[in-house]
């Protein structure tokens, strides 16, 4: 599929591989993709868009490098961190799929698995805690003074001035930070300031039957 405007509005080539819309760059270069072997300590990071995946994506950066802020900035985040994005195109416009099926099928994972999961809600609340349980995780040993550098410097007022993780090196054609910046407010709750009493109350509905069948719970609030 070539290139195509929709309201004025460039949008990225894409084309199928294996049934699965992708982006044409993803595409050309499938069969690498395909056939990557994973090393026995390579980490995985899997995150539903929008989730705290730049967060993490930046405490394990300076975990690996032991609070060495400087090696973090030796490129953007999307340079550092190879990741994949899917596309389902039976899902319509929801580009990555249901949120969901996303979470619950890496927390039935965790029975065949060595996974960590981490939730936004405990990053905000207590980020040394969930930094900590990182580095264990990492099999890293950090002391105090090196972990608090990490929770500054990962911080989203720390990242949101950082060229380096908070994508303001993209072109502006791809991502328009005029419109809306990549790192917007970081909150947790800040749903209560767009959704009237009728949406929540629709949400509540659909959640809990979507979630139904698992004992995986979220803190919407502080």
């Amino acid at each position: 599929m070539e290139d195509f405007t929709f309201d004025g509005t460039k949008r990225l080539s894409v084309n199928y591989v294996k049934g699965i819309l992708q982006p044409t760059v993803t595409c050309d270069i499938w069969d690498e993709i395909w056939n990557f072997q994973a090393k026995p300590d390579d980490l995985l990071i899997s995150t539903y868009p929008k989730a705290g995946t730049t967060w993490t994506q930046e405490i394990v950066e300076l975990i690996q490098n032991e609070g060495d802020v400087e090696k973090s900035k030796r490129a953007p985040t999307h340079q550092r961190f190879p990741f994949l994005e899917w596309k389902i195109p039976s899902l319509g416009s929801v580009c990555w799929g249901s949120w969901h099926q996303h979470v619950k099928g890496w927390w039935e994972a965790k029975d065949k698995h060595h996974i960590l999961y981490l939730f936004y809600e405990d990053m905000k609340k207590n980020p040394k805690h969930e930094v900590q349980k990182l580095t264990e995780f990492i099999e890293k040993k950090l002391d105090d003074k090196v972990l608090d550098k990490i929770v500054h410097y990962t911080s989203f007022d720390v990242m949101k001035q950082n060229s380096m993780a908070n994508y303001s090196s993209i072109p502006a054609e791809i991502m328009d930070h005029s419109i809306s910046p990549f790192m917007r407010k970081g909150a947790v709750g800040d749903w209560k300031k767009h959704f009237t009493v009728a949406q929540n109350e629709r949400f509540d509905e659909d959640y809990k039957k979507k979630m139904a069948d698992t004992r995986l719970t979220f803190h919407f609030q502080f």
